[in-house]
């Protein structure tokens, strides 16, 4: 009974706009999951070979960590691990938060201390300007086999900062069911440590990290745009300040990055990533708001 009612809030809070953890994902079979991760890890190995400034044979060369259990629980020797929601996965059931990572492969890791420690560390790992970070960015670019969001923006929002650490909070807005839906919000939270960023989504218990940072606008002093993923490399997300300015100036040089660094499935690009079309967005307005209220309570 209690499930069903938490069921039937979710559901209430989503028609007014007020989205859950599944809200904007799209439903996939675990066969498919397990094969293009799999085909994408791949890809990022033979990258390596073809990137001389890669850190993972470097790093592959050092004593991997042996997995002991304490108490019946896997441990890392010498890993501590980081909290959850801290730079580690979030613990089950956490409310309006996706009960599993869309990424196979974390979902995997996620009960091991120190696991997600020790594999962020091949990502790469730019120091962010936090100041440079906040405010609002487009997505560009999405994964999507893992969401079904349209029209997506999100706002970073300053909380605290201190000499290497700083927390933000962001808000998601983006429509479901196409460029005409309703308008959903999401929340979420991130936190700088020792110049690694963790980004938290409602719809991944896991954590993004910010993998690539673009120019910083000499005018406005903000990024021109940053790129998000995680250790599996899935899945990715591009936000930029202006669609246009993104597709003149970065673009190119953005995805040849991505390549370098094996965030592209060479093998099937466009089933990695493809660039959201803005061209049929447009604002919202109360009257259309209540509209797609009605519409998704009376049908």
């Amino acid at each position: 009974f209690v499930g069903l009612l938490s069921l039937v809030e979710a559901q209430l809070l989503e028609v007014f706009g007020l989205a859950n953890g599944n809200t904007g994902s799209a439903q996939r079979q675990p066969f498919q999951d397990i094969a293009s991760q799999s085909v994408g890890l791949l890809n990022y190995l033979a990258s390596v070979q073809k990137n001389p400034d890669n850190k993972l044979a470097k790093r592959l060369k050092q004593p991997i960590p042996q997995v002991a259990f304490v108490d019946g629980l896997p441990v890392i020797p010498g890993l501590v691990g980081s909290i959850p929601g801290a730079g580690a996965c979030l613990p089950r059931n956490a409310p309006l938060v996706r009960e599993r990572s869309p990424s196979f492969f974390q979902n995997i890791v996620r009960n091991i201390p120190g696991a997600q420690d020790y594999l962020s560390s091949f990502l790469p790992q730019p120091a962010v300007n936090v100041n440079a970070l906040y405010g609002k960015y487009l997505w560009a670019i999405d994964t999507p086999s893992v969401h079904e969001k349209f029209c997506p923006s999100t706002e970073f929002l300053p909380a605290t900062k201190s000499v290497s650490k700083a927390s933000f909070s962001l808000v998601d807005k983006f429509r479901t069911q196409d460029e005409n839906g309703g308008d959903k919000t999401a929340f979420g939270y991130g936190l700088i440590n020792n110049n690694v960023t963790y980004v938290y989504f409602q719809d991944d218990p896991c954590p993004y990290q910010v993998v690539m940072i673009g120019p910083i606008d000499k005018e406005s002093g903000q990024y021109e745009y940053v790129i998000l993923s995680n250790w599996a490399r899935f899945p990715i997300i591009g936000m930029v300040r202006d669609i246009r300015v993104f597709y003149e100036k970065h673009k190119d040089k953005m995805e040849a990055e991505l390549d370098k660094e094996g965030f592209l499935n060479g093998m099937s690009t466009q089933n990695t990533i493809h660039y959201t079309d803005w061209s049929k967005c447009r604002r919202s307005t109360p009257v259309s708001y209540f509209r797609n209220v009605l519409s998704e309570l009376f049908g």
